[in-house]
């Protein structure tokens, strides 16, 4: 009776131990599936997301969550490490993010890559490169890294770099919309507009949702002077994503070079809105005024651009060009001035302070300013028309006739003589 009772507790035990091993194995593959599938949301490929702003990483949290409820593992605290940096990036708190990768030792692939992104997006290009070069053989085949590496190359104005690591990419994710869209990219940098159009179309042909790449379209035909093609871009990029201030923005400016100052307005005001911090719309929309005569509005809109963005070299050199028609030189030049200390490179604001030091009767100054001008635009004709007005001024014919020809060589448009030296340019 005893050995029964005893083998019946002994199956009984058997059976209970079973039934949890069962059970923990059952919670333990719960678990691994569900871990699965935040992995694949935190990895996707690049058809479904070109970039870490579009990878899912609240639902991948939701599901790692969820998973410990059933087993905890090593590899399920890595990824929800990387869902919490990937939400950080997405969110724009670069400082959070840099924190908890500090935190993390590891030299592992995904957290090289995120790091690379990180410096890409703080704009430290040292460190994407050491962060890039930290990743493993075979994910450095990966199109992803491809395509951080022509973006990395993009920056540091490699143009050539930037199209080899984009193709490299295409040959192995021939389908790739964001790789087509660095392809194109890197076109532009290289002056290949028709390339750079033709792969910017392929690019939104393959993503029917995505905007970055008929925005990059817009800017390139824009550049081109094709600004009919140039709306087409920019206004389906609004109708894709009707909050895109960029695309507003593109179709208001091409639409003002088109003399259609009805439509900029509404585009550029639309734009206004959607970007209330940014002062490009308002710099746009004084552009407007100037064209339709309004001055006393154009001096507002660029001043209200000037204080909203102190930084903006653009604004100060509209609000001083604006002065100079108002006759206000002195204060024209300080903008000037201040234009030059943010952007000592920008041609329009030597331009600018060599017009309003030639009104001011400083030649010899003038003179300097606007032969930087010249040097620092090679296909600007304003310098060297300013140039002639002052050759014109001092008397001296021949660097006159010089400066005239040298403006015409800039713009054979011109036709001009040693009278049209009197006309100002701004």
């Amino acid at each position: 009776m005893r050995k029964r009772t005893a083998a019946g507790l002994a199956l009984g035990a058997l059976v209970v131990a079973g039934a949890v091993l069962g059970y923990r194995m059952r919670r333990g593959e719960q678990a691994h599936a569900l871990e699965g599938r935040a992995a694949r949301l935190l990895h996707p490929p690049l058809s479904e997301a070109s970039s870490f702003q579009d990878i899912r990483a609240a639902e991948a949290r939701e599901l790692l969550e969820e998973a410990q409820q059933f087993a905890s593992s090593p590899e399920q605290l890595a990824l929800i490490e990387q869902a919490e940096i990937i939400r950080l990036l997405q969110r724009g708190d670069y400082t959070a993010a840099e924190r908890r990768l500090a935190h993390r030792s590891d030299a592992g692939d995904e957290f090289s890559l995120l790091r690379a992104a990180l410096a890409l997006a703080k704009k430290d290009l040292a460190a994407a490169e050491r962060a890039l070069s930290r990743l493993s053989a075979a994910a450095g085949e990966q199109p992803r890294v491809a395509l951080l590496r022509s973006d990395l190359a993009r920056a540091r104005g490699q143009a050539d770099l930037a199209l080899e690591y984009a193709q490299r990419g295409l040959d192995h994710a021939a389908q790739s919309a964001a790789l087509y869209e660095r392809r194109g990219l890197a076109y532009e940098l290289l002056d290949d507009v028709e390339h750079a159009r033709a792969d910017l179309e392929r690019a939104a042909a393959l993503d029917a949702r995505g905007v970055t790449a008929l925005l990059a379209l817009g800017r390139v035909l824009r550049s081109a002077g094709a600004m009919r093609d140039a709306v087409l871009a920019f206004h389906a990029a609004s109708e894709r994503s009707p909050s895109e201030a960029e695309a507003w923005l593109g179709s208001g400016v091409c639409r003002a070079a088109m003399g259609d100052y009805v439509a900029a307005r509404v585009d550029l005001e639309r734009a206004a809105e959607l970007a209330p911090a940014r002062a490009e719309p308002l710099v746009g929309l004084g552009d407007v005024d100037v064209a339709q005569g309004q001055l006393e509005n154009a001096l507002g809109r660029y001043k209200a651009a000037a204080l909203l963005d102190p930084t903006s070299a653009t604004a100060r050199v509209k609000l001083g060009n604006a002065l100079l028609r108002k006759g206000t030189i002195a204060a024209a030049a300080t903008e000037f001035r201040g234009a030059i200390e943010r952007r000592p490179d920008l041609g329009a604001a030597h331009n600018g302070l060599g017009v309003a030091l030639l009104e001011q009767g400083d030649l010899a100054d003038a003179e300097t300013e606007l032969k930087v001008a010249a040097s620092l635009d090679p296909n600007d004709a304003h310098p060297m028309l300013n140039l002639a007005r002052l050759y014109k001024r001092r008397g001296d014919s021949p660097q006159l006739a010089d400066a005239l020809a040298q403006a015409e060589a800039r713009d054979p448009q011109l036709r001009i003589t040693s009278s049209d030296a009197s006309t100002k340019k701004h």
